[in-house]
């Protein structure tokens, strides 16, 4: 019979991963919160039936409902989580994982750091303290571009130019598969003598060496940055808030930032018999991959911007000429992906043997030569028509060329 193993959180960034290796692994995964197998939100007392037989708990449920001003009475996550872990303890469950952050500190400067410390705190305390383990997870990173990883990612890639708070703040990248496998072990490993473990690499660099791995990692040249005042980025999170059509940023995730400090590690790693990668060389194993699928895509687009429906030999010999002149890929958006129309809004105005969108296009043009059927002529309107488009075009594309200059 598969071991059960019981998680909450499931289907969050964390959650998702350690429920598909748990289930590779050959667990019996229980996903507590998930109707209508185990219906539960953070708060409600558990059924026992849904806890009873199972080999281990990892915690990783959070609400963002609370105020941040709330009472610590009325903070669903602590009473929440202290409601769970003695559930677990009462019916048999031998361990109860619960997944912290480096952040957790009483003097955290935002509000998730402080509550995750006090939680610590009351576990410790409890009836169900003997199985409480607690994992204090650092910066994760790999896997699908979502949660903050997704919008570091983002940002990185964005410009080359940065401006950014906390840049000599140290930080301790962890590969998202790692912090599965650490808690798997923590939830199914027997007789550990710590109750506090930390899951991040045990040299800690710092924000501003981060971001430049996480842009080398896209194929992006370097990144220069513009330090920003914390009062100024938490005026501008109000701001995003306001604005339409910009994306939100947290000031919790701000000030998590800004309140960074490295934890010692290299214990707990040795205890659960994790040996973490080297994040440069990950990163650019993972993005490679995307690379590919991405240049693929952006050559398919420079085609149909020509005029020609593409031939698998056509768009082989394109990806491999964009590749031999470093232009793979070009970081051409999804939109014009879609409509390679819009790359005319792009185009240099004049044949500029240096712009990359313009060697990108001429090399279509080559690719496609050698399979392309003479096409008829155009008409005396149909000239008239192009050369009126490229009138009204040009003082479009003089502004957006540069964008892939």
């Amino acid at each position: 019979m598969a071991p059960r193993l019981i998680i909450t959180g499931s289907t969050g960034y964390i959650g998702a991963r350690l429920v598909a290796m748990a289930r590779e692994r050959g667990f019996d995964v229980v996903e507590l919160g998930r109707r209508p197998v185990a219906a539960w939100r953070i708060g409600d007392e558990p059924a026992s039936s849904d806890l009873q037989g199972a080999v281990g708990l990892v915690h990783l449920a959070h609400s963002w409902a609370t105020p941040p001003e709330a009472a610590e009475e009325e903070n669903v996550n602590i009473s929440g989580t202290l409601k769970l872990a003695e559930a677990a303890k009462a019916a048999g469950v031998p361990r109860f994982v619960f997944a912290s952050s480096t952040s957790s500190r009483r003097e955290a400067l935002n509000v998730y750091g402080r509550t995750k410390f006090r939680i610590e705190e009351h576990l410790a305390a409890s009836k169900a303290a003997p199985i409480v383990r607690i994992a204090r997870i650092g910066l994760v990173y790999g896997g699908p571009r979502t949660a903050m990883y997704g919008l570091m990612a983002k940002l990185a890639a964005l410009s080359p130019i940065l401006p950014m708070i906390g840049l000599s703040r140290k930080v301790q990248p962890i590969h998202l598969d790692e912090v599965a496998a650490g808690l798997l072990a923590l939830a199914t490993g027997e007789n550990q003598p710590l109750q506090t473990f930390v899951l991040a690499q045990e040299q800690p660099i710092s924000f501003a060496a981060w971001l430049r791995i996480l842009r080398r990692g896209q194929g992006k040249g370097n990144l220069h940055f513009i330090p920003v005042p914390l009062t100024a980025a938490l005026l501008a999170c109000r701001m995003t808030k306001l604005l339409p059509l910009i994306p939100t940023v947290d000031p919790e995730r701000v000030l998590g930032l800004a309140g960074a400090a490295p934890m010692e590690s290299s214990e707990s790693l040795k205890l659960l018999k994790l040996n973490l990668s080297d994040p440069a060389m990950v990163l650019a194993g993972e993005f490679g991959q995307t690379h590919e699928e991405q240049s693929r895509c952006e050559a398919q687009a420079l085609l149909r911007y020509l005029g020609i429906a593409p031939t698998e030999i056509q768009l082989q010999r394109l990806c491999e000429g964009l590749r031999r002149e470093g232009l793979s890929p070009l970081g051409l958006p999804p939109a014009m992906i879609r409509h390679p129309g819009l790359l005319a809004l792009f185009e240099p105005p004049a044949n500029r043997t240096r712009h990359r969108l313009a060697q990108a296009l001429y090399l279509a043009d080559l690719a496609s030569e050698p399979e392309r059927t003479p096409g008829k002529k155009a008409g005396f309107f149909g000239a008239m028509l192009a050369i009126s488009s490229d009138v009204l075009l040009f003082s479009l594309r003089a502004l957006l060329a540069g964008r892939y200059r």
